[in-house]
């Protein structure tokens, strides 16, 4: 085993636009590696001050449930996997060194996927040292219809609070979840993205093209990775569907004030087809 290596691929956004999909259905190829737990958060929580409360709480969360799903899906734990896992958590997290030590356990042969959304939320200074951190590194931001995909968060946001809301003050205090709005804000993140990385290492995917022509898509990501053709057995399905939750009609128009800009610069950057297909 290497002492570290970094990642080769990373799907740097945007939440609640695929991002699991494309993490569960890359990791079914013998020479992608996949970490124990997606969203590593390392760039997102060095530059990022809201992301730097809970990263560290995310980072235990994923090891403990990667060591749960060990323990249920083998008979004889391997130790060294668990020392890996333990290592993981060990202080100090989140720096360079632990992120490389992530990628470790990967074979020579082998490339390295990193799957997190709040990467694409990172300000200049942010996408600075990511260029100079991954200078090779293959990128994916897949593109969701603004309206949609803020819809799609507030009902995370909401299922994840003790009580749905239930007031027009509870609904309100979950719009303005600072998040609700950078997560998906392609009018300022894509630029910064653009400016440092050609075509040839960024890739953006329209989140409907995921549904529409999933293995499509996948061929596609291949071209951009490098990857030779692979069949996957599991593209066709869906890894997490929102619960369903009526909103508002307040809620919907500030949530249609909010996209109307995003989805202003996606036809403008992009171009209308692309934007259909979001």
């Amino acid at each position: 085993m290497n002492k570290g290596r970094k990642p080769e691929i990373l799907c740097i956004g945007a939440q609640k636009a695929g991002t699991s999909w494309l993490h569960v259905t890359l990791a079914t190829r013998r020479d992608i590696w996949v970490p124990p737990f997606k969203e590593l958060h390392f760039f997102d929580h060095k530059f990022i001050a809201e992301c730097r409360r809970w990263a560290p709480w995310h980072v235990r969360q994923g090891l403990q449930m990667a060591r749960d799903r060990h323990f249920a899906t083998t008979v004889s734990p391997d130790e060294t996997y668990l020392e890996y896992l333990d290592r993981l958590q060990t202080a100090p997290i989140l720096n360079g060194t632990w992120y490389k030590y992530i990628f470790s356990r990967a074979e020579v042969d082998q490339k390295c996927l990193d799957v997190t959304p709040e990467y694409s939320c990172i300000p200049d200074e942010g996408v600075d040292f990511f260029k100079r951190f991954l200078p090779r590194g293959k990128l994916i931001y897949i593109i969701r219809n603004p309206l949609d995909r803020l819809k799609s968060q507030l009902r995370m946001n909401a299922h994840r609070k003790k009580k749905l809301p239930s007031s027009s003050k509870e609904w309100e205090d979950l719009l303005d979840m600072p998040a609700l709005q950078t997560r998906g804000d392609y009018l300022n993140n894509v630029p910064r993205w653009d400016a440092r990385f050609a075509p040839e290492q960024l890739l953006y995917l329209p989140y409907g093209r995921i549904a529409k022509d999933p293995l499509g898509t996948l061929r596609k990501i291949e071209q951009h990775c490098d990857l030779p053709p692979f069949e996957y057995p599991q593209a066709k399905e869906r890894v997490h569907q929102t619960k369903p939750l009526p909103l508002p009609e307040h809620v919907v128009a500030r949530l249609k004030a909010i996209a109307a800009p995003q989805a202003a610069f996606l036809q403008d950057r992009f171009g209308k087809a692309f934007y259909e297909e979001t």
